[in-house]
């Protein structure tokens, strides 16, 4: 038995893989991306979820049907959120490993149980004294048989088996039906001979503990009114967090001390001129931090990007979560974060390469991100810290949702960093508050998130399971006589469905229409039958992949019924799949082009193909250059201009990469793949449909090169026809430009050159002019000026707001003493500055309030320092009266403070 002590956390990962694919003949699968292919997860939270189409009956189970795998999981939102724990507790974190073997209708509790005994007490060395399992019992439901299964056949004495309820061991389903079932736990005690968990259940909660395994047996099915009934495939889930069992093999006190983060939390102590003592503000800080970067390494690894929105939100959140700890109670006022990401993937680039591929990405996006946040969170953090003082002498100890919320758009605070600020003040945060002001930007990304699916999946899982999956033939024909095999309106599985405007979908046994997936849209056309009685059209507007199932979104264009188990014949429409095969191939030589021109940095981020154009998106984290944007579309016109045939070879997914097929990262392939090439221009894994030779395309326009998020850049374009239409547009353009300029189309570049120095010569002279009129209202200013009250406030008409700052700034220079307030109405809108001198600001006076004040009464608003502020206005019409009005409050307040 080897020495647990031994054991790093790589080695358990190694031997937990081989073990059950070695040994026990499961299917070995890499991780998933973090980012889900599910609409409603925004980020990977369990091992599981990558097989819950299989669980659901959605897809089919693997060959063979048990499956080992080490999952990248992250529980940073919702529910299942640890954020709060992190680093405070010795065992919580944002982003974990979880360790995971599954069985899809084959093996169940008894190989389940004890093969899990077996490798914690004999792979990894653990005494069994220190073990304890846990089994479901309630008046209800009793798990007898993985009781007996532990007590007889593992030999886990009956005193050690202890008995919860369904809160702790029951799982699921995954939504409001599906699968669910009793599970078992494995708790490992760290010091054993104390008081027995089995007269106190509570003690499995407190730090004695660590629950190491999980072992979900989902044996029943509910339904939508909570009835459970057997399933007639039971299946097994388990998951054991690495970082957990990596404490408690290698005997340490909590998971920050194990190797997966030792030298993680090493790099940023020494940075910090700090050391790790335990138990201290510091310590708490340096465990955030690193936990954060790891968090932060994996989410750009698999292509997320801070935003302010989705999972880049939460990216963002981490990020600026992390910078605001290490500002605070390490000392690092200037970006440190991206120095630490070289120790992340040394400790981690093996197992998973995407991190390695790209760490120059995930440097730049934490540098960048960082230093963003740097730049205001000093701001943002006096004006909470003045919102806490001024609630705390009111006796209020709760920070209004709106201010919350002013902080996050202004400042860039996330609502989670308020609120552990506040805590840490003893004050909480109206959440609902601020949930209620950002009303607006949470259902846009509602709306983003919101699959399109009109029905539950267990009906496409019930479908799937009686008549199989639906057979593809759009790679060979556009046409076919197929079956309706199943009809569903309204969400409801119906025999029969009549002419009416309402949508319907339909499953056909084979179809020759290709769904929605790898980024290019679906198929549209046709469904038609002639009975020698009644004829029949179906439009299909769309079509969708659910798992296997290929689901037809129809209507009616005329016929009285379509019915299940008839034939009809199913017609694609011809153009527009052609267009949307040339936009399809045209993105893979855009791809080729961009690592090309760019390099290697440039990693696909997403595509979407349609008859209409296409848009390509990649990591770069700068703005092309027009000569790179005109270098790639050369490349992608003299390619097809060679004509390259296209070449097509089906392989298993490792044999495809060794290839050197460009795979997307994240996306979701099969045992075997489909190779597109021409010849060595482009080579890629793809599902789509393609052009024969790449002179069906014709010619490819970019339209446009722009940034999406940090670090992500898209590309739109558009192929063919249309590409020759959009040069079409841009010459038509070019030609009305050149008759405006009187010069022929060769001469407008020089044209307007002239014409730009023509307007700078222009500008320089109405400055100097400005700047002469300026001088001359200077002097009238300041003999208007009043030595015992140093108040200025007056309305400069047709001044811009470069005119009054820099009229504001000449007086300031003048005056040792003053308050000065300007305004302007310039083109129906109102304009102020204000500047008050450094002896008035220690009163209390600050040009930042008294602009925000006047901006108010005008329907605007604005800012800026104590000492200089400016602001605007959307009525110019009630700018006298905002200056009248705010120069008696100037007065007022300085009069106060001279008899006060």
């Amino acid at each position: 038995m080897s020495d647990p002590n031994l054991l790093s956390g790589a080695e358990i990962r190694r031997r937990f893989l081989d073990y059950f694919s070695r040994k026990l003949g499961h299917k070995a699968m890499p991780s998933a991306s973090l980012v889900p292919n599910n609409p409603t997860v925004l980020i990977t939270p369990a091992g599981m979820l990558p097989f819950v189409p299989i669980f659901l009956g959605i897809e089919p189970p693997t060959d063979p049907p048990r499956v080992v795998s080490v999952q990248k999981c992250a529980r940073v939102s919702g529910k299942a959120s640890d954020l709060e724990n992190v680093g405070r507790t010795p065992r919580h974190h944002t982003f974990f490993e979880m360790l995971g073997n599954f069985s899809f209708g084959d093996y169940f509790k008894k190989e389940a149980i004890t093969w899990t005994w077996a490798f914690v007490t004999g792979e990894l060395g653990l005494d069994p004294k220190h073990l304890w399992v846990s089994v479901l019992k309630t008046d209800a439901m009793f798990d007898e048989e993985a009781f007996v299964i532990w007590r007889d056949e593992v030999g886990v004495p009956e005193d050690r088996i202890l008995f919860c309820g369904e809160k702790d061991n029951f799982w699921g389903p995954p939504g409001p039906t599906g699968p669910c079932g009793p599970c078992s736990e494995i708790h490992y005690d760290r010091e054993p001979g104390g008081p027995s968990p089995k007269d106190n259940l509570d003690l499995l909660d407190t730090d004695r503990f660590v629950e190491i395994w999980n072992l979900v047996f989902m044996e029943l099915f509910q339904d939508a009114e909570g009835y459970r009934i057997p399933l007639d495939k039971k299946n097994i889930d388990t998951g054991m967090g690495l970082e957990r069992i990596a404490m408690v093999v290698q005997g340490k006190d909590n998971t920050f001390e194990t190797d997966l983060f030792w030298d993680i939390i090493q790099a940023v102590a020494k940075k910090a001129g700090v050391k790790y003592r335990i138990k201290s503000e510091t310590d708490i800080a340096l465990r955030i931090v690193a936990d954060h970067l790891r968090f932060t390494v994996f989410a750009i690894g698999d292509g997320i990007m801070p935003s302010n929105e989705g999972r880049g939100y939460i990216l963002r959140m981490i990020i600026r979560r992390a910078v605001r700890y290490g500002r605070k109670y390490l000392g690092f006022t200037e970006p440190a974060l991206g120095q630490f990401v070289k120790t992340v993937v040394q400790q981690y680039g093996d197992v998973y390469p995407e991190i390695k591929q790209r760490y120059d990405l995930i440097v730049q996006t934490l540098a960048e991100e960082e230093a963003r946040f740097l730049e205001t969170l000093d701001r943002g953090l006096r004006l909470l810290e003045e919102l806490i003082g001024d609630l705390k002498k009111s006796d209020r100890l709760h920070v209004p949702g709106d201010e919350a919320f002013r902080l996050y758009d202004t400042y860039g605070f996330p609502l989670e960093l308020t609120v552990d600020i506040a805590e840490e003040e003893g004050l909480t945060v109206d959440r609902e508050g601020f949930e209620k002001a950002m009303a607006e930007q949470r259902e846009r990304a509602r709306k983003a998130r919101k699959g399109e699916s009109i029905v539950d999946d267990q009906v496409y899982s019930e479908i799937l399971a009686e008549v199989g999956p639906t057979r593809f033939l759009g790679y060979e024909t556009l046409s076919a006589e197929c079956t309706v095999k199943a009809l569903i309106l309204d969400g409801e599985r119906v025999d029969a469905v009549s002419g009416t405007n309402r949508a319907f979908e339909v499953i056909l046994d084979r179809t020759p229409f290709y769904a929605e997936s790898g980024g290019q849209v679906g198929d549209r056309g046709t469904f038609s039958r002639e009975d020698g009685h009644h004829g029949l059209t179906v439009v299909v507007n769309d079509t969708v992949k659910v798992g296997d199932l290929f689901v037809h979104k129809c209507l009616f264009d005329n016929g009285e019924e379509i019915r299940v188990g008839e034939t009809v014949f199913a017609q694609v429409e011809p153009d527009y799949r052609q267009l949307a095969a040339i936009h399809h191939s045209a993105t893979h030589l855009l791809n080729a082009a961009l690592m090309q021109v760019l390099g290697d940095q440039v990693t696909q981020a997403g595509s979407y193909v349609s008859p209409e154009g296409a848009r390509f998106d990649f990591t770069l984290n700068r703005a092309m250059t027009t000569s790179e944007i005109q270098r790639v579309e050369y490349l992608i016109n003299k390619w097809i201009q060679e004509n390259i045939p296209r070449s097509l070879e089906v392989m298993d997914i490792e044999s495809a990469k060794a290839s050197g097929a460009v795979a997307m990262f994240g996306e979701k392939y099969g045992d075997s793949v489909r190779v597109i090439a021409y010849g060595d221009r482009s080579r890629e894994l793809c599902g789509g449909t393609h052009v024969n030779a790449l002179g069906e395309i014709g010619l490819v326009k970019i339209l446009s090169e722009s940034s999406i998020a940090s670090g992500v850049r898209r590309i739109e374009m558009v192929a063919g026809e249309r590409a020759y239409k959009a040069f079409k547009i841009l010459e038509t353009e070019l030609a009305k430009t050149a008759d405006m300029l009187k010069a022929p189309v060769r001469e407008v570049p020089q044209k307007v050159e002239k014409l730009m120095e023509t307007l700078k010569s222009q500008d320089r002279l109405i400055r100097e002019l400005e700047g002469k009129l300026a001088a001359q209202a200077v002097d009238a200013l300041v003999s208007e000026i009043p030595a015992e009250t140093p108040v200025l406030v007056r309305l400069l008409g047709g001044q811009s707001m470069d005119g009054l700052k820099r009229i504001a700034e000449q007086l300031a220079d003048r005056l040792s003493s003053h308050v000065i307030l300007l305004g302007s109405d310039e083109g129906g809108k109102a304009g102020f500055v204000c500047a008050v001198s450094p002896d008035q600001v220690e009163r209390g006076i600050k040009a930042g309030d008294i602009v925000k004040r006047a901006a108010s009464l005008c329907g605007g608003g604005g800012g800026g320092k104590p000492g200089f502020a400016q602001a605007g206005g959307r009525d110019g019409s009630k700018i006298q009266d905002a200056l009248r009005t705010v120069e008696g409050e100037i007065l007022a307040r300085m009069h106060e403070l001279k008899t006060g």
